[in-house]
């Protein structure tokens, strides 16, 4: 039975994550891990006070466990609530490694100004840092049954690992992949003839079974950003879930050169799935 991990924090954003999770569990026969993550050992003294303001803290978590598996999408979905003492996102990624979790699954309202610079959300967090598939789901109301997933990559052979791993998800949901090729104008643009020769060394690499083939099954779209290409294509394609690779860029590396799955993450309306390379 697969495993899927969503981080619980009782918000109408987290609950949109596990009602999807739920629609996934059913579909593909998976158990759900609900994780909290409540801090309660964070700076806390050996006071009477500070123990027992986290027993009751507990107890109360506990209770909102309880409350929340009887919730009636959860319904036949094995669940597993889990309350971690400790907030730090990072540790989301730990945390799957340990139960061999195949997918992370948050919600995110995204964030804006200097807050995505220099704080970003806890689901870019994790989405950087995580070694585990992280789908990204947004605060609306459309049913979650994906048919669709969209790749897109530069096709370098540093996402080799990444593109299969999509594959994988994709395979586990039960749902069919397309690739994006996306051509920017500047230094980074390539002719056809050059798309075809990063594409056919690409699928070569990843074994594909008819490369020459796989190279006609990608999209190429122009437009003057790869974040505003990827999204314009998604929703004129009719998609489901962007899937797109992750360098996970810490630090200032992340401000001064960003990461355009993190982006996308961020910025996108429909779901996107990040795999980190």
């Amino acid at each position: 039975m697969k495993t899927i991990l969503i981080p619980i924090d009782f918000s109408d954003t987290s609950l949109k994550a596990l009602e999807v999770g739920a629609n996934i569990a059913k579909r593909i026969n998976a158990k759900l891990v609900l994780t909290h993550m409540s801090g309660i050992e964070d700076g806390i003294s050996k006071a009477p006070s500070d123990i027992e303001e986290a027993v009751y803290y507990s107890k109360l978590i506990g209770k909102k466990f309880e409350d929340l598996v009887k919730t009636p999408f959860l319904e036949g979905v094995l669940v597993e609530p889990m309350l971690q003492k400790h907030l730090d996102f990072s540790s989301i990624s730990t945390l799957a490694s340990d139960i061999k979790s195949s997918l992370i699954i948050m919600g995110s309202q995204g964030s804006k100004g200097l807050a995505e610079f220099f704080v970003g959300s806890n689901t870019e967090k994790v989405v950087r840092t995580s070694e585990t598939p992280v789908l990204v789901i947004k605060k609306n109301d459309l049913n979650f049954a994906p048919e669709r997933i969209l790749y897109a990559s530069d096709f370098d052979l540093e996402s080799l690992d990444a593109y299969h791993r999509i594959i994988e998800v994709s395979t586990m949901l039960k749902t069919r992949i397309e690739f994006v090729y996306v051509n920017t104008p500047g230094n980074n643009f390539k002719s056809t003839s050059e798309v075809d020769e990063t594409l056919l060394e690409f699928f070569k690499e990843a074994k594909h079974s008819d490369p020459v083939k796989a190279i006609k099954m990608v999209n190429r779209y122009s437009d003057y950003t790869i974040e505003s290409g990827i999204m314009n294509f998604a929703s004129i394609s009719g998609t489901d879930i962007i899937a797109i690779p992750t360098h996970g860029r810490k630090g200032l590396a992340h401000i001064l050169q960003g990461s355009i799955s993190e982006d996308v993450a961020n910025h996108s309306v429909m779901p996107v799935l990040t795999v980190k390379m």
